[in-house]
């Protein structure tokens, strides 16, 4: 009896069948093996580091644009604060010389109009004085056509004492009009308007020079001031001729 139950579990065991691995839950027949999650982990870290890099790069340029916008500004700022600055320093010198010329032109127009009342009043004198005029004296001693006898008779020693009256008004004559013409001179003197001589070797030019002539002047260039004919007038400033002098050019 004991062998056979030993058969039967002898029979049991053989057809019994052998139980496999343990099943793995459904959770788990996805899983990847460690190679693939360390390429899956640095694929994610490339990524992830790309990212941070342009996150890097766009922070970097914004505060490279902030700061060049900063600059920007404070350079503008410098340029308009330099324009107007310089805007205002030249209105106030514009409006500096537009004053000083406006005096000078008030200035000017009243010394000439008080330089013309003078001359007027002048002119008028000058005309009472020509209409006074007297007659030219005839030379005394004169010869008389008959006989050529000199003051032989009272009618020739008559004609002599008149025309010696004549030569006394003539005289005065002559004195009233050297008197006008020192008025005339002192009256320009009294207003800034002086006598202007050529400087004799000078440079001709025309803007001060009034050419009359040539001359050929030895040891002297062309084109210079070789002689004055007659001197001219100017104002207060030597630049501002009234009248420039009559001068020969040296050839």
């Amino acid at each position: 009896m004991a062998n056979d139950s030993d058969v039967e579990q002898n029979e049991s065991a053989r057809h019994a069948v052998v139980p496999g691995p343990p099943e793995l839950p459904t959770q788990w027949h996805g899983r990847e093996t460690a190679p693939q999650q360390d390429a899956r982990q640095d694929e994610h870290t490339i990524g992830s580091s790309s990212i941070y890099r342009l996150c890097e790069e766009i922070i970097a340029l914004r505060e490279i644009n902030h700061r060049q916008h900063k600059m920007f500004e404070q350079t503008l700022a410098k340029t308009r604060d330099a324009v107007q600055a310089s805007f205002n320093s030249f209105a106030g010198d514009t409006q500096r010389a537009y004053q000083q010329l406006r005096q000078e032109f008030h200035g000017e127009k009243r010394i000439n109009l008080a330089l013309l009342n003078e001359l007027v009043e002048i002119a008028f004198d000058m005309q009472r004085i020509v209409a006074a005029r007297p007659p030219s004296p005839s030379p005394l001693g004169e010869v008389s056509q008959g006989t050529g006898e000199v003051g032989g008779n009272a009618e020739q020693r008559a004609a002599h004492e008149v025309s010696g009256t004549d030569a006394d008004a003539f005289s005065r004559w002559a004195d009233a009009v050297e008197i006008q013409t020192r008025k005339v001179q002192a009256a320009l003197l009294r207003h800034g308007i002086h006598p202007y001589n050529a400087v004799i070797g000078s440079p001709y030019n025309p803007a001060l020079h009034e050419r009359v002539g040539s001359k050929s002047m030895e040891g002297m260039g062309p084109l210079l001031v070789a002689e004055q004919q007659e001197p001219g007038l100017a104002s207060q400033q030597p630049e501002f001729v009234l009248r420039r002098p009559k001068v020969f050019v040296s050839e």
